[in-house]
């Protein structure tokens, strides 16, 4: 009962969240062009046809209006006060680009799924490249496409490649420790392109956030691999009281073995960042579509906040940081283009990483991740038991 409540309320929670953050999000944003003119009190609004000298504008009444350019208000860095809606953020779109952005990123799924075939080649369960492919292709379909949370893919993938090998335990560890190694390289990239960020940067806003994650990490895997540590856990009585105490035994030897296989590890780590970076090509180019200020001087300030982007979507909270997303880019992004080119971008990132995602329905309507002759565990140790 007390679970049920606790549940209850996290999701009333996560909810209450994602409705404030997009609140926050479309605060500013307008579906139609705005001219605010020298008075501050008159406003235009409709289609900006021109923004030259002088700016054509037809208003919502059909009637055109031409106004000079000294005649609009400026803002605080002097530019000329006008905010164009979502209808011409997406119609001044190139939706060439939006299709190159798609091609860039679906690929991200095959070294995504190397990664999966060599963490579990170092727990010795033995998967076929094309099967890690299916799981990821249904893990990102159901993380990416459905309302069932960020992790649920996880726990399809868990699940179903358990299925694949007597090694339960440790397949679903691979699992646990292939999320850990993805968020572990992001933050690892963020980091390093906030310390070296020059100073007046955006991204010195970031660096003390992600130092102190940072941080927290790796003192945090430094005390679980601590040689005394582990020896003061292992000989006291109340950890062997713990319930399922063989089986966290399993997934801490598990995850001592993933670390004893340094290599692996440092090629899963490279390969992360690789498909990470080709993730946000796609992401940059979706930028570029909407005619935000992006270009080549800009990128690695893109990179990064499309890092903090991604990290916000992993905390817990609204399924795939809804909302809060969004509010992180329309921080971020405020001075490279309008909040409603910051919506559309946004959107058209989520559009992309969708379709990237669609044909893992395929793979999970057809059920074909499954093995073909799925272990039955049981059977097995009564077998062995008996020889």
């Amino acid at each position: 009962m007390v679970r049920g409540s606790r549940k209850r309320w996290f999701n009333v929670f996560r909810v209450a969240i994602c409705v404030v953050a997009l609140w926050l999000v479309i605060r500013g944003v307008t579906v139609d062009d705005q001219v605010l003119l020298a008075d501050g009190r008159t406003k235009l609004v409709g289609e900006v046809l021109s923004d030259a000298d002088p700016v054509v504008i037809r208003l919502k009444d059909g009637a055109t209006r031409t106004v000079a350019r000294a005649e609009i208000a400026l803002d605080a860095d002097g530019a000329p006060r006008m905010e164009y809606g979502l209808k011409t953020a997406w119609r001044n779109s190139r939706k060439d680009l939006l299709l190159v952005a798609i091609l860039i990123h679906f690929p991200v799924l095959f070294p995504q799924a190397l990664r999966f075939q060599w963490l579990l080649g170092a727990q010795k369960i033995s998967l076929g490249y094309w099967d890690c492919v299916k799981l990821s292709l249904a893990g990102n379909f159901l993380n990416f496409a459905t309302p069932l949370g960020s992790n649920a893919g996880d726990v399809f993938k868990a699940y179903f490649v358990s299925l694949h090998t007597h090694h339960k335990t440790e397949a679903v560890t691979t699992v646990v420790l292939d999320r850990l190694i993805g968020l572990g390289s992001l933050l690892l990239v963020v980091v390093a392109i906030t310390v070296l960020s020059p100073p007046g940067s955006q991204l010195t806003l970031l660096r003390p956030y992600m130092l102190g994650l940072f941080v927290a990490g790796a003192v945090g895997a430094a005390v679980y691999f601590s040689p005394f540590v582990r020896r003061r856990w292992s000989s006291s009585s109340w950890a062997r009281r713990m319930p399922m105490f063989e089986q966290l035994q399993r997934v801490d030897r598990a995850t001592r073995t993933l670390a004893g296989h340094v290599p692996i590890v440092v090629a899963s780590v490279l390969l992360t960042i690789g498909l990470q970076l080709m993730a946000l090509s796609a992401y940059f180019a979706v930028a570029v579509a909407l005619a935000m200020n992006a270009n080549w001087g800009n990128a690695l300030e893109y990179i990064a906040y499309f890092y903090s982007g991604v990290l916000v979507q992993t905390l817990p909270g609204p399924p795939q940081g809804l909302g809060t997303v969004e509010l992180t880019y329309r921080y971020f992004f405020a001075p490279f283009g309008s909040a409603s080119q910051i919506i559309c971008m946004a959107f058209a990132i989520r559009v992309v990483v969708l379709i990237c995602a669609l044909p893992g329905l395929l793979v999970t309507a057809t059920g074909s991740y499954r093995p073909k002759d799925v272990i039955d565990i049981d059977s097995s140790i009564d077998a062995a038991a008996a020889r």
